[in-house]
């Protein structure tokens, strides 16, 4: 069966295409964004009442909220990036939680004000708050990959991945020599063949919205 993933790919959506690639499961992703109001429409309100990207459709199944959807799609499909374990999931979810809570806010509070943002309105003081909220985020992260590879072990799961979502735009101006095993940690996760193709299909998307 061909999962549904809503949103285009420059949104939160192509973590779920990200986790579908590594899981090797068909989907089709439907291009509900803001150029067209598509996501403020009555049919994808129907989906998702918050208008906001992404949603999942898995049959009859609807899911929204990124990182719960790649939890799902993990736990539902297998594959290599599955928990082995109760004890395995539970790391996910610690991490994916801590993520979204902690990690996920100052990161992007930082590369809005750093880069993503039109210089004009970019806040520098904004960005260097922000950055200093997050290195001790960084540094528990370098600390955990001290231990190991990947945060639940020596293999890469979709721990990483939910974790790697937050880095997926940051990384590119991010200095993590402070940090040498999360930046170990982050070359092999980007390495990966299904974050590549990911990261593709997000950029072609963006010089198609570009013109």
């Amino acid at each position: 069966m061909t999962v549904q993933i809503y949103g285009v790919p420059i949104s939160r959506s192509i973590s779920n295409i990200w986790a579908a690639l590594e899981i090797g499961i068909p989907y089709e992703n439907v291009p509900i964004g803001w150029e067209d109001n598509s996501i403020y429409g009555d049919a994808f309100r129907a989906v998702n009442p918050n208008a906001r990207v992404p949603a999942l459709k898995d049959g009859n199944f609807v899911l929204w909220e990124s990182l719960a959807i790649n939890l799902y799609l993990a736990r539902k499909y297998g594959g290599p990036i599955a928990a082995g374990s109760l004890e395995e999931e539970a790391l996910a979810w610690q991490w994916s939680l801590w993520t979204m809570i902690h990690l996920e806010r100052p990161l992007m509070r930082w590369a809005f004000n750093h880069f993503i943002l039109d210089p004009e309105e970019r806040d520098a003081g904004a960005a260097v708050k922000a950055l200093e909220e997050a290195r001790p985020l960084l540094t528990v992260l370098d600390g955990q990959l001290a231990k190991a590879p990947f945060l639940t072990g020596n293999r890469f799961t979709i721990a990483d991945l939910n974790v790697g979502c937050a880095f997926l735009r940051p990384r590119w101006q991010l200095d993590l020599s402070a940090f040498p095993h999360l930046k170990a940690w982050d070359q092999a996760v980007f390495q990966r063949p299904a974050a590549q193709q990911a990261w593709a299909v997000r950029v072609a998307e963006a010089k198609r919205l570009a013109g």
